[in-house]
């Protein structure tokens, strides 16, 4: 009788620790409420070493069914979310889907991803999946002219480089160029430098730059993947950059789960604005993809015509 209610108050101890965990992440309650959630627990139902050890077991159990909102420190960089070795790895259709897709990689671009794998901010690159994305992408408009929004060290930016034909350009945006430089002999490696022109500074000041150069309505895809408090200044300026039919893709326009969980909080609520906007605006054809940590998709209509009041997106 003493093991069974000792069970029990486990059980219980447990249980309070999932469900305020999971208050902390749908209403951003700061843990140490949680805490004393669970401590009022134990002066209620006494027993207090095996309400500890609930809380414990509780802990591991919460942190595990709420790993889709809560942001992985340990997140292997380039397998991503729904690939083996990552937090997603549990998910079977997910890793289904990964497995029955024929991605490929040149050596140097396998080699670019292990040395972004082992730095401190490795997670900010993209996922296989969403390169495998931009791939089939850019052959299925034979895509010429490229821009990418947010280059890192560039291994999505290597895997868009070898899809161009030889006089094709990529202009790389970033802020910093500690990272790109990471990537660049690698670019060197694949033979594919004289494609990419970088753009070091803050990217709405490279893309107005590059309207003042004449790019207008000549860029064929746009891959944006820097700061998410900017995305929908990225899309503004973006979709006067991209030609009729042009494509642009936004990496994490998911957030793991933010958008869902926390829609009115920074910065996942610049991202829901922008797929939001994405749903209203008449001048585009979207779609938003649960692969990697979400892609939304533009294609911008053929028929120019096609405005939308900006003023409603």
């Amino acid at each position: 009788k003493q093991w069974y209610q000792r069970r029990v108050v486990i059980t219980a101890g447990g249980f309070l620790t999932i469900n305020s965990l999971r208050i902390k992440v749908t209403m951003d309650v700061v843990l140490d409420k949680s805490q004393l959630l669970v401590q009022s627990t134990i002066k209620f139902l006494g027993e207090q070493k095996y309400v500890l050890l609930g809380f414990a077991a509780g802990a591991v159990i919460a942190s595990k069914s709420m790993q889709d909102y809560i942001p992985s420190q340990n997140t292997v960089p380039g397998l991503g979310r729904g690939m083996k070795g990552s937090k997603f790895a549990s998910d079977p259709i997910k890793e289904y889907c990964y497995s029955h897709t024929n991605i490929k990689e040149s050596d140097a671009l396998s080699k670019l991803r292990k040395v972004t794998a082992k730095h401190p901010k490795g997670e900010m690159e993209s996922t296989q999946d969403i390169g495998q994305l931009l791939v089939f992408l850019m052959r299925t408009i034979k895509a010429k002219n490229v821009i990418e929004v947010g280059s890192f060290t560039g291994v999505a930016l290597l895997k868009m480089a070898e899809e161009l034909p030889d006089d094709g350009k990529i202009f790389a945006l970033d802020i910093n160029n500690e990272f790109t430089g990471i990537g660049e002999a690698f670019i060197k490696e694949a033979g594919v430098r004289s494609k990419v022109e970088y753009r070091i500074a803050p990217a709405t000041e490279s893309l107005l730059a590059l309207k003042n150069e004449g790019y207008n309505s000549k860029i064929d895809l746009c891959f944006i993947d820097a700061d998410k408090g900017n995305y929908p200044n990225y899309y503004r300026l973006c979709m006067d950059l991209l030609k009729p039919g042009g494509i642009i893709v936004f990496d994490n326009s998911l957030m793991k789960g933010g958008v869902v969980a926390l829609p009115n909080k920074e910065p996942f609520c610049r991202i829901h604005e922008c797929n939001e906007k994405a749903v209203a605006d008449s001048r585009v054809t979207s779609l938003l993809l649960n692969i990697g940590d979400g892609a939304l998709i533009l294609r911008k209509n053929d028929d120019e015509s096609e405005k939308s009041n900006e003023s409603q997106v």
